[in-house]
């Protein structure tokens, strides 16, 4: 996303080496850019951070490695079947050109840097789906059908690995704003006042109905420049992109925030009716969320239910993954017949517990580290509600003591000469007492 007007003019005056390395970058993105028929639309939008990513027009969106990443080609549906194509461009490379690494009948990048890309990416209608983003795959994602650019996307995959998470049952806060002023390089003075922030999705469904649960929301890490610090969640003020991309805009590095993901207790009926939580969704949140995520996760979900016998030995770890789980999902898990909740979990570990749900994916993957005969049993977990893998959890039976074994081997022949001996010498002195005595 090309930012609007210049709110921070000192950054124009800045050492001649970084001020050609940073024209340079715009320049190149801008002549991406020109290739986009929705380029004047872009221009003439004012850039609040709310862009529904319509149409042709490129727009800016925030994922979390380790988790799909799902793009949305709508044009894509008034193309000749079979044409459509995806292009990618590392922004960190300043002089490389956009390369295809996905397209019709499923293309695939045998050799080079995208073919790993490649052979996690899936087209659907069109629209791309990759499974696992990574951090290293942040950048230009173009939609192409022929020479007609038909979508375009900045893409900043954050590391999922460095999530801050919060429960509002362990009282536990969310990450505060960040305003600093950034620092202009050659120019003394002041510089421009950049806000650090976190743009939340839409809480998700209660994970299960009938009984007490939990749902989530994911926060993003993202940067306004110009922005106020003490402004309410959702009035953001002044170009806004996220952090990443909003370093690359900038020529320059912001301090470390990571995205977030929040937890929550919560209980709704089952059927159609939901209990209304009274809590109060950011404006416009939901519209940026399911443009790109939620149309194409239906598609990640599994359609059979899995079904798996896990045998483990004692003392080691069980790792139990729910197909179809990512942190954009409700997910849930239950062992035999009661129901996991991940604040049970955190409350078991703080008294040597040795269950717990990963973060990456929002509770996805359920570990067991050092497993005891008491784990044994059955594990489910749900999806959107709807059951997708059932774990029998078996232990084998102990093995023998080989060492005990090895040592009755080795030491029996010696016991039983050692036995022979000592009757014999037993039976020889009982001889000589009886001829002794006998005289």
């Amino acid at each position: 996303m090309r930012l609007q007007g210049n709110p921070c003019p000192q950054l124009g005056r800045r050492h001649h080496r970084s001020k050609m390395c940073g024209h340079s970058s715009l320049l190149l993105t801008l002549g991406l850019l020109t290739l986009l028929s929705g380029l004047p639309r872009l221009l003439r939008q004012h850039n609040r951070g709310k862009a529904d990513c319509s149409g042709s027009a490129p727009c800016s969106l925030a994922f979390l490695s380790d988790n799909p990443l799902s793009l949305r080609c709508p044009a894509a549906s008034e193309t000749v079947e079979g044409t459509v194509y995806w292009q990618y461009l590392d922004l960190r490379q300043p002089h490389a050109e956009p390369r295809t690494f996905a397209g019709p009948q499923g293309l695939r990048v045998n050799r080079g840097p995208l073919r790993k890309l490649g052979s996690r990416s899936t087209l659907r209608g069109g629209s791309l789906i990759l499974s696992q983003a990574q951090t290293s795959e942040s950048g230009l994602y173009i939609c192409r059908s022929g020479s007609s650019t038909l979508a375009a996307y900045q893409v900043d995959v954050q590391d999922s690995s460095l999530l801050h998470v919060s429960h509002r049952g362990l009282g536990q806060s969310t990450l505060g704003n960040q305003s600093l002023r950034l620092s202009p390089g050659s120019v003394p003075g002041s510089g421009c006042i950049i806000w650090l922030h976190t743009r939340w999705g839409p809480w998700q469904d209660c994970d299960r109905c009938g009984a007490v649960g939990e749902r989530k929301r994911v926060g993003f890490c993202y940067a306004t420049l110009g922005g106020d610090a003490e402004k309410e969640e959702g009035e953001e003020e002044g170009d806004t992109l996220p952090c990443g991309l909003m370093e690359y805009h900038l020529g320059q590095a912001l301090p470390q925030r990571s995205a977030e993901l929040q937890f929550e207790t919560c209980r709704r009926a089952c059927g159609r009716e939901a209990e209304n939580t009274g809590t109060v969704e950011v404006a416009g949140a939901r519209n940026w969320w399911q443009w790109s995520r939620e149309t194409a996760l239906d598609w990640l979900e599994p359609r059979s239910l899995l079904m798996e016998s896990v045998h483990l030995h004692v003392h080691e770890d069980a790792r139990l993954t729910c197909p179809g789980a990512s942190v954009y999902t409700p997910a849930s898990w239950q062992r035999g017949s009661t129901p996991i909740t991940r604040l049970e979990l955190l409350r078991a570990q703080s008294s040597k517990g040795n269950h717990w749900l990963d973060n990456e994916t929002g509770g996805g993957v359920y570990h067991i580290n050092r497993v005891q005969p008491s784990d044994r049993g059955v594990y489910r977990c749900w999806v959107r509600g709807r059951e997708v893998a059932t774990f029998h959890l078996e232990l084998h039976k102990p093995l023998p003591n080989l060492r005990r074994i090895t040592r009755l081997l080795v030491c029996g022949p010696k016991v039983l000469v050692t036995s022979c001996a000592l009757v014999f010498v037993i039976l020889s002195l009982a001889e000589m007492l009886r001829s002794i005595w006998c005289e």
